[in-house]
Parts: C-alpha cells; sequence; structure tokens
C-alpha cells in the first residue's frame, strides 16, 4: 500500500488509485499494521497482507469520490480482524507448560516409555526403539533397570496428540 499524494491509496493487485481521506488512509494503515503483527511467525504472512490489501481494493472505486473514514471503517469491519492460522501456545504469565517426561500408553510397545522419549524428542519411534535395544544390549541389561525405573515413575499420557496438547498448555498455577 502506497500513498502518493493524500487523496490517492495505491493497493496491491490494483493499478488504478483510489481518492481516500486522510482518515480512510489512517484506519487502512492501522488495520493492515495490526494484521502484520497478527501475522508474526506465519511463513505465510506477507501474501495474506497482500490479499487484505486487494480485498480492500476490489472495495474501493478508483476515480469516484474519495473514500471516507467511516467507508473505509465499514469495509475493514467487513473483512473483519485477522487473526493467524496457527496461534500460538495460550500463555499465563508468560510461560508455557513446555516439553516433559512421560510414558505413551497408545502406540506403546512396552509402556510406552520409548514412544515418550521419542515425543519428548521429536524423534522416530522406530529410532529409538532401536537405540535402546542396542544400548540394553552393550550395557547388558543396565539399561532395563532404567527403562522400568521409568515404566514406574514416569507419569502417563493416553496418545501422542495428547502429549502435544498438554506440552502446549499453560502451565498451571
Amino acid at each position: 500500500m502506497t500513498m502518493d499524494d493524500p487523496t490517492a491509496i495505491r493497493l496491491t493487485g490494483h493499478t488504478a488509485a483510489c481518492p481516500a481521506t486522510r482518515e480512510a488512509y489512517d484506519a487502512l494503515r492501522g488495520y493492515l499494521d495490526d494484521a502484520r503483527r497478527a501475522l508474526r511467525g506465519d511463513p505465510d504472512a506477507d501474501e495474506i497482507v497482500r490479499d487484505l490489501e486487494a480485498a480492500v481494493g476490489d472495495r474501493l472505486a478508483p476515480g469516484g469520490d474519495p473514500v471516507t473514514g467511516a467507508r473505509m471503517t465499514a469495509i475493514l469491519a467487513e473483512l473483519g480482524p485477522v487473526r493467524p492460522a496457527h496461534p500460538a501456545p495460550a500463555e499465563v504469565g508468560g510461560a508455557v507448560r513446555g516439553r516433559f517426561w512421560c510414558r505413551i500408553s497408545e502406540g506403546g510397545w512396552f509402556g510406552g516409555v520409548c514412544l515418550g522419549l521419542a515425543a519428548y524428542g521429536g524423534f522416530r519411534v522406530d529410532w529409538v526403539r532401536t537405540v535402546v535395544l542396542l544400548l540394553t544390549l552393550v550395557t547388558g541389561g543396565l539399561l532395563a533397570v532404567a527403562y522400568l525405573v521409568g515404566l514406574l515413575v514416569l507419569p502417563v499420557v493416553p496418545t501422542v496428540a495428547d502429549y502435544e496438547r498438554r506440552r502446549d498448555a499453560p502451565r498451571p498455577g
């Protein structure tokens, strides 16, 4: 969006400038700035903002009477507020729970310890199982003792999706 002179707005996807009042320009600028802030971190943010500009331009008539602040506000209200497609995890006091050690029962072979380790580290579960098996053999079964301790002390989470939901949930308190 550019404003070459105080009475014309050029929007992405439109060749003709639309006459507008300063209030209309300020309302549009505020809306697009809010959209950029809301979409911060979204890889498609620039494309979404360009699409918003094009949508506003589709509703304006080039060469007609200048768009007033009230008309621009009505257009922006019609488009609605911009929200990210994948919102950031909910935060309370600025902290989310984050990764935590657990067992995951669904899909687990022997108690779900390896699946929990895979979810914690972001690894493929088959690799974790292979490493645990090899280390158990190499250590003469010592790792099996650690595995049994994990079975006894780690909390159980039903599924990987539940783990991810809890990981991204706010910390209690």
